[in-house]
C-alpha cells in the first residue's frame, strides 16, 4: 500500500475543495492509504470537512484560532497599526503552518514508513517544496496563472518553484498550453488531467429537494437563470452580469436571476443591485451544499467570469441537463463548452453580448438543440475515467 499526502488550502465552500472531496472519495483505499494537510482550520466552517472518508486522516497546519486572529487584523487594516499586526501574524502563520507540515511527516514516516506521494492540491507548498523530502511531488494548477498573478516578476518566480515538482497537472488544455508558453523548460513535467465528476451523486442531489425550507422551496418554483459563484469582484465579473441582465430585460426577457454562493465582496455586489433597482429581480442565495437542484429548476446557466481554472460550475449545470451562457474566459470555458456547440460564449466584459444571447437563447432559440450535444460531452468528465489518470501518475 503506498502512502499518499494531499495538501489543500481549507475545507471551505469551493470549487477546489468540491473537487478534492470527489478524488479521496474515489481513490482506492486498497492501494493507497491517504493523509490529508490542510492549511487553515476555519473551525465551524469547515463544510467538507464531515464528507471526507473516513479512512482519510486529517491534519490542520493553522489551528483555528491562529485563523481567527488573522481575519480580526486583516479586516482593520486601514488602520496602520493593525496592518502592523496583520503582517507579523501572517510571518507566524507561515512559521507555524511550515513547522506543522514537516512535523506531521515525520510522524506518518515513523508510523506508517515512508512517503511515496506528495500532493499539493493547491499548489500551497510551493515555497518550501524543495525542502519536502518525497520522492514523487506533484502540484495542481486551478487557475490561469498570468490572471491570478498578473506582474511578469511573480510569474517568473512562480516558475522557478514549480522546478521543485516532478510533475505539474493542469485542468485544461487550454492551461497546459498557456503554462508551456509561460515555462518552455517545465514542458516535459507538463500534464492534463481533468476534474472528476460524480454524476450519480450529483443527478441525486438535483432531484432531492429535503434540505430546502419552506421559503426556498417557494423560491425554486419561480421562473429563473442561475449563477453560482464566488462573490469576488477581482475575478468574477458581477458589473457584466447585472447590466448585461437589465437590459436583457428591457428586451422582454421575464427570467429571475439567482445567485449561489458568497464571499468578500457580497455588499458592494447588493449595491450594484440597489443601484440598478432590481432588487425584485436578483436575488442573493447566500451560499448552498447542495446547488444542483437550484440548477436543475433553472431555465439557464450563465456565468460572467474575467479568468477561470477550469470553470467547475460549467460542467456542473451540463450533467443537470442546463444549457450554459459563458463568458470567453482564460482558461476553461470555450474548452469545456466546445467553442459554441454545447453552450453559448459571450465576449468577457461585453455587456451588450451577454444581453444579447440571453435573449436570444430566452426567447429565441430552441435549447433542445444544445442538451442533446451535451449529453455526449459530460462523458469526458466521468470519475471513473478520470481516477484512471490519477493513479497513472501517482
Amino acid at each position: 500500500m503506498k502512502n499518499i499526502v494531499i495538501g489543500t488550502g481549507s475545507l471551505l465552500m469551493g470549487g477546489i475543495e468540491r473537487v478534492l472531496q470527489e478524488v479521496l472519495k474515489n481513490l482506492d483505499k486498497n492501494k493507497y492509504k491517504i493523509f490529508l494537510f490542510v492549511e487553515k482550520d476555519y473551525g465551524k466552517s469547515n463544510i467538507f470537512l464531515d464528507e471526507i472518508p473516513k479512512e482519510v486522516e486529517v491534519y490542520f497546519l493553522k489551528p483555528y484560532s491562529l485563523i481567527e486572529k488573522a481575519e480580526y487584523y486583516r479586516d482593520k487594516k486601514k488602520n496602520i497599526f493593525y496592518k502592523l499586526l496583520y503582517n507579523i501574524q501572517m510571518k507566524k502563520e507561515r512559521k507555524i503552518g511550515n513547522k506543522s507540515l514537516f512535523l506531521y511527516l515525520k510522524e506518518i514516516e515513523e508510523k506508517y514508513g515512508k512517503i511515496d506521494t506528495f500532493i499539493d492540491f493547491n499548489c500551497g507548498q510551493n515555497k518550501i517544496i524543495k525542502k519536502i523530502n518525497i520522492p514523487n511531488k506533484l502540484a495542481w494548477i486551478h487557475i490561469s496563472m498570468p490572471k491570478l498573478l498578473k506582474s511578469k516578476n511573480k510569474l517568473f518566480r512562480f516558475g522557478l518553484k514549480l522546478k521543485g515538482y516532478d510533475k505539474v497537472v493542469t485542468i485544461c488544455d487550454e492551461m497546459a498550453e498557456e503554462m508551456k508558453k509561460l515555462y518552455p523548460y517545465l514542458k516535459e513535467k507538463i500534464v492534463r488531467i481533468y476534474n472528476p465528476f460524480d454524476f450519480e451523486r450529483i443527478t441525486y442531489l438535483s432531484n432531492d429537494n429535503l434540505s430546502l425550507i419552506p421559503k426556498e422551496k417557494e423560491l425554486i418554483k419561480e421562473n429563473y437563470i442561475l449563477a453560482v459563484s464566488r462573490l469576488a469582484l477581482e475575478q468574477k465579473d458581477y458589473y457584466t452580469l447585472i447590466k448585461g441582465y437589465k437590459k436583457a430585460l428591457e428586451k422582454g426577457i421575464r427570467e429571475k436571476l439567482y445567485i449561489i454562493g458568497d464571499g468578500s465582496d457580497r455588499e458592494k455586489i447588493e449595491k450594484m443591485i440597489q443601484d440598478e433597482e432590481l432588487e425584485n429581480k436578483i436575488f442573493l442565495l447566500g451560499e448552498k451544499k447542495n446547488p444542483y437542484i437550484w440548477m436543475k429548476n433553472s431555465k439557464l446557466f450563465v456565468h460572467s467570469s474575467f479568468y477561470e481554472g477550469f470553470g467547475l460550475v460549467l460542467v456542473e449545470a451540463m450533467i443537470c441537463g442546463k444549457v450554459v451562457l459563458s463568458s470567453d474566459c482564460p482558461v476553461g470555458p470555450k474548452e469545456i463548452l466546445t467553442k459554441d456547440s454545447c453552450g453559448v460564449l459571450f465576449k468577457t466584459s461585453n455587456i451588450d453580448d451577454l444581453s444579447e444571447k440571453l435573449e436570444s437563447l430566452l426567447l429565441k432559440e430552441n435549447l433542445e438543440v444544445y442538451q442533446e450535444r451535451i449529453k455526449n460531452r459530460i462523458k469526458e468528465f466521468s470519475t471513473e475515467e478520470i481516477m484512471k489518470e490519477y493513479e497513472k501518475i501517482i
